[in-house]
């Protein structure tokens, strides 16, 4: 397996999991190594094959955040962009989950607070831990008198000794003798529990080895309080022997040397694992809330360090199970790919002497051969972020069934969007795929992320390669702005004749010259449909099939990385079957979604009018003339090409001639394919207690830590959860210059800034204020009122 096309791999090794070899890439350190703006390390190329960070990306839509944040109706109402309902439910879970996030945070935080226990709840009693209170009398076996005196003394020695358990509530928690410990540390801990409740600033006195490890508890000095514990041989374990109850100082609440930063990791290590960015207020009001305890903002800082320390570490364990998982996932999936990599620590600069997890390549073979027998060569790429603390990033391939909807394909986690991570997921796809001819014959959909970009040039150079219009127009329309210049901007890209794009470009160029000019320079020959390839039958221009997979997936994206493989799985898994059932009770022809829109086109062609000139060719009148050939099954419009569904013209003339139209639909939209497609399975996998055992250790990567301050909030759209509801927003509003009172920017980027402008037309402000009273207008006033008498 190569680690990357210009990674230095010094060796390759075979490491035998359970008896079966598994190619892997160790890669090294180079002596010379540059470090990316997105946090990752990558080896520095040589000048004429450098390849620039995804960082440098122009196209500030291509965080996946921000892209979840685009208003569904940014593309405009057209048959194959938009009207996918997977597509429509998975933007409607994404909202819910964006919306969601932060109560779901505060709801965390508020059940760590006021989680108490019952006060209702009994006492645990001795009896409960499996020994009963006459066991706990220091004297001699005695059985019970017969007279009235034994059996007083009988119940004296019969003392009920409370015993510390999970759900012990130290705010009632009375210090007993007799009560018992299993080991020192036990008490040390019970006694940190009940002075960090009672908000008491306890100490614990150095153990005496040679009084059988003594151990006391006590107060600020002038309190009476005091417990004492020691080593009872007869009992072998640790024993309260005294207890002084009585406290005679106040609730400290400034204080508490108890209340360490260690403690409070522990305590709160699950607010953490769901907000790993916890600010340090909020930690200091959590305990404040809960303990009733102020600690300083430091102690917050060094809380939050030590949890992380503990999750990281948990972490360690975590990934080291990869080996038993994969090796668990062969064993049922033999002809399946899963592709590890892994690196040195020095590689990502960090210390250890472990292997560090780097990447992983999945593909099921049930779901490849489907991919492959029933659907089209049409792949959309794009990643997402992995919302957990270690960051990182899900790449997929997603394909399209034979109902125009999604099919998940491959998917690999990775360290980050960069060159390296996007040639070696696009290179394992074509080995994966079995591409010949560099991707000859395929049609890969993507946004304009350089690291994609770069890949598919290295690999997939023959293939053709679309740009997501939504992602152009998103960049286009932040200097080209208007209701006009955006209908006149889709017209040309969905247009599927050349003449139609044309006359929208000149559409676009009386609106704005400027605007047609960047629209050309965006490639049209990317994005259009007019220039599209009609051997694949896509007329698709967006790449909503990998935002569909995205949404699909989106509550795994907060699981670790075996738990959010594993709920992927299970998902595609189920919907295989899903899939299958559903469509073999149907009794059509084609495909659902696409007899919807054979429908609509057989709607239209109530307004055409046919003409014969041969058996094969007819001249159709709509809006305009065009010619349709039922033998080459193509129409003046292209549409019929490009989609293999027959336009309404088409629909027309088999109208004309009483011909079913479902019969001159493309084949790969048949129920047919799309039953081969959905006829394979991926073979259920047991819990890890089943798997086998793989000794691989293998840390987590590293925490990526940006520079500055982390963003607190996912950047949304302007139309997206305006902060004053009921009021229009001014984005996509024009700007009046005030200086020079040109359109377009404003006084700060006025190119006629610090010259004085002449203002000959607009007449001078009236003064503010009330006018003063002059002499004239005085005299003014005693005439009208001399007049008046």
């Amino acid at each position: 397996m190569l680690a990357g096309p210009y990674s230095r791999v010094t060796e390759e090794k075979k490491i035998t999991f359970a008896g079966q070899s598994w190619p892997t890439s160790v890669i090294e350190p180079e002596p010379n190594v540059e470090a990316h703006e997105t946090g990752c390390i990558s080896p520095i190329r040589s000048p004429h094959k450098t390849l620039k960070s995804s960082s440098d990306s122009e196209s500030d839509s291509h965080c996946v955040e921000e892209k979840e944040g685009l208003r569904k109706d940014e593309v405009l109402g057209s048959g194959s962009d938009t009207d996918d309902e997977e597509w429509r439910q998975s933007r409607v879970v994404i909202e819910q989950v964006n919306n969601t996030q932060d109560e779901s945070n505060k709801i965390v935080v508020a059940k760590f607070i006021n989680e108490s226990i019952d006060e209702n709840r009994k006492e645990v009693e001795v009896e409960a831990g499996g020994y009963s209170s006459y066991e706990d009398s220091d004297a001699d076996v005695n059985s019970p008198g017969e007279s009235d005196d034994d059996d007083i003394r009988g119940n004296k020695y019969k003392v009920k000794v409370p015993i510390v358990t999970d759900t012990t509530n130290w705010s009632k928690w009375q210090w007993v003798p007799g009560t018992r410990f299993a080991t020192r540390d036990a008490f040390r801990e019970a006694v940190r529990r009940y002075a960090v409740t009672n908000g008491r600033n306890l100490k614990i006195s150095v153990s005496n080895k040679n009084r059988n490890g003594r151990l006391g508890a006590y107060c600020v000095q002038g309190c009476p309080f005091k417990v004492y514990l020691s080593f009872v041989e007869k009992k072998a374990c640790y024993m309260v022997k005294s207890v002084t109850m009585e406290h005679t100082c106040q609730r400290n609440m400034n204080k508490n040397i108890q209340l360490t930063s260690s403690f409070i990791a522990d305590e709160l290590l699950p607010v953490f694992k769901q907000r790993p960015q916890w600010p340090a207020k909020e930690i200091q009001d959590a305990v404040r809330e809960k303990y009733k305890v102020f600690i300083a903002k430091w102690m917050a800082y060094k809380a939050k360090k030590c949890a992380h320390n503990k999750l990281h570490g948990s972490m360690k364990d975590h990934y080291s199970k990869i080996g038993s998982y994969i090796e668990a996932l062969r064993q049922e999936n033999p002809t399946s790919t899963f592709v590890l990599e892994i690196v040195t620590p020095a590689y990502l600069r960090v210390e250890g002497s472990e292997m560090v997890f780097h990447r992983l390549f999945v593909c099921f073979d049930g779901v490849k051969q489907g991919f492959l027998a029933g659907c089209r060569k049409v792949l959309c790429l794009d990643g997402c972020f992995l919302k957990t603390f270690l960051g990182g990033m899900l790449l997929a391939a997603i394909g399209r069934d034979p109902n125009d909807q999604m099919y998940p394909v491959a998917w690999a986690v990775v360290e980050g969007e960069n060159n390296d991570s996007w040639q070696w997921f696009m290179n394992e796809l074509r080995k994966c795929l079995d591409v010949q001819d560099e991707g000859k014959g395929w049609t890969l959909i993507s946004d304009q992320q350089k690291g994609l970009l770069n890949g598919v040039t290295m690999y997939w150079s023959k293939a053709e390669h679309r740009n997501c219009a939504r992602h152009i127009y998103a960049n286009w329309h932040k200097k080209h702005k208007g209701d006009d210049l955006k209908g006149a901007f889709w017209k040309a890209v969905r247009a599927y004749s050349e003449a139609d794009h044309k006359a929208a470009l000149e559409e676009m160029n009386g609106l704005s010259e400027e605007a047609k000019t960047s629209f050309i320079e965006q490639n049209p020959k990317c994005f259009c449909r007019c220039y599209l390839d009609g051997d694949r039958k896509a007329d698709v221009v967006v790449n909503n099939m990998a935002e569909t997979f995205n949404g699909f997936i989106i509550q795994s994206r907060s699981k670790h990385i075996i738990n959010m493989l594993e709920d992927i799985r299970v998902a595609i898994m189920t919907r295989l079957v899903t899939k299958h059932n559903e469509m073999i009770k149907k009794t059509v022809l084609v495909c659902p979604r696409i007899q919807k829109k054979l429908n609509f086109s057989k709607d239209r062609a109530s307004d055409c009018r046919v003409s014969p000139s041969s058996p094969n060719l007819y001249q159709v009148s709509d809006k305009e003339e065009v010619a349709v050939n039922l033998d080459k099954r193509t129409c003046s419009c292209r549409k019929w090409d490009l989609t293999g569904i027959p336009c309404h013209h088409a629909c027309a003339v088999l109208g004309f001639l009483g011909m079913p139209a479902e019969n001159y639909v493309d084949k790969c939209y048949s129920k047919e394919l799309y039953l081969l497609a959905y006829d394979r399975c991926i073979p259920p996998l047991p819990s890890e207690k089943y798997w086998p055992h793989v000794d691989f250790p293998l840390d987590p990567p590293p925490i990526k830590i940006g520079p500055g301050r982390p963003k607190k909030n996912r950047r949304k759209d302007p139309h997206e959860d305006p902060k004053r509801k009921g009021k229009l927003t001014k984005h996509g509003g024009t700007t009046t210059c005030s200086n020079c009172k040109a359109k377009g920017h404003n006084k700060r980027k006025c190119p006629e800034k610090g010259k004085v402008i002449a203002e000959t037309s607009k007449p001078p402000k009236r003064p503010r204020g009330r006018p003063k009273k002059t002499q004239e207008s005085k005299q003014s006033q005693e005439a009208k009122k001399s007049i008046a008498v």
